[in-house]
């Protein structure tokens, strides 16, 4: 690990929680604090199964951290320093964290308790997990680039414009990317690299794939579009006016959707796209999360800092949690 990496725990045991600082230096910074944030929010999120910790961890662009977060205790229980502006995030099965350092060349990794960066040249955006490792989206680069479980370079694939966000398509071996000022979505085969395009006819911004294979894509303009596993584009749903990220509940039945311009998060029914709930939001929303037991779902508060909690049953607002400055990617730790 180099000097200067600072990674902080908190670990909580009964009603105080004990600090240990972990390898070379201990993180500095303001604790986290848990903040009532609307009706009945009043006191930690409390279930037949609070004792078991929500982890999610939350890139913050402006502290220039990563922070893990237990939605139920509302607190920060660990804070990796990464500089770098951390943008989008995620954790593969293992339990790596991979991070695209937005404001640098770099994509930080956390494995086992350290901290490692893989320069990549230009300017990575977004970054999934796949079977074999991780697959990023560098848009300075026009390419998408792959890293093994670990981090090391396991090659490239040029782009004719620059990708923005990916998606992978489990069982298909494809990670399917959006393009910066170009309809078409790019779907790169995993394992021969080989790249065929799809032509939308919209303006793709962040894409999902929802538990029964469809493709769920949020479009600049403020519209969802639901294609098939094969790229056919068979609905186009009007939203807000610059929907942005998008999480679905485990059964599938429902999609959470954040709207920055807008200032609201929208949740849809999947299978006929009807909005149950467009939800005011108090502040910039970004990316979102919903726990692997479908309790919770977690929005980022870009300008607010911190991680806005709703009960996904009732889409009621429950908490707010401060973690910090620029909170931006969000994701849920895989259960085990």
């Amino acid at each position: 690990m180099r000097r200067g990496v600072a990674i902080r725990r908190r670990m909580a045991r009964g009603p105080t929680a004990l600090t240990i600082g972990v390898v070379l230096v201990v993180a500095s910074g303001s604790s986290a604090s848990a903040q009532p944030d609307g009706p009945g929010s009043s006191g930690p999120v409390r279930s037949a199964s609070s004792s078991t910790p929500r982890l999610v961890w939350v890139a913050l662009e402006g502290a220039g951290e990563l922070a893990k977060v237990d939605v139920i205790a509302r607190e920060v229980v660990r804070r990796v320093t990464t500089g770098g502006g951390p943008h989008n995030l995620t954790v593969n099965g293992a339990g790596t964290v991979a991070a695209t350092l937005y404001a640098s060349d770099k994509v930080a990794m956390v494995r086992r308790g350290r901290l490692r960066k893989v320069r990549l040249g230009g300017r990575p955006h977004d970054v999934k997990a796949y079977s074999g490792g991780f697959v990023v989206a560098n848009e300075d680069g026009h390419k998408v680039q792959f890293l093994g479980p670990a981090g090391g370079r396991k090659g490239r694939v040029l782009l004719p414009a620059p990708p923005h966000d990916l998606a992978v398509q489990k069982g298909a071996g494809k990670a399917w990317v959006s393009l910066d000022g170009d309809d078409r979505l790019a779907v790169v085969d995993l394992e021969t690299r080989a790249v065929r395009y799809v032509a939308t006819g919209h303006r793709p911004h962040d894409l999902l794939f929802a538990p029964d294979g469809r493709l769920f894509v949020t479009d600049w303009t403020g519209r969802l579009l639901v294609l098939s596993p094969t790229g056919v584009v068979k609905r186009v749903r009007k939203l807000g006016q610059e929907a942005h990220h998008l999480a679905f509940t485990p059964d599938g039945r429902r999609v959470w959707i954040t709207d920055h311009d807008a200032h609201r998060v929208f949740v849809l029914a999947t299978g006929t796209l009807k909005i149950l709930k467009s939800i005011r939001f108090p502040g910039a929303p970004h990316h979102v999360a919903v726990t692997p037991d479908g309790r919770l779902a977690v929005v980022a508060n870009h300008t607010g800092g911190t991680m806005v909690v709703y009960r996904a049953s009732t889409m009621r607002r429950i908490a707010a949690i401060a973690v910090g400055g620029g909170p931006h990617g969000v994701w849920a730790v895989p259960p085990g």
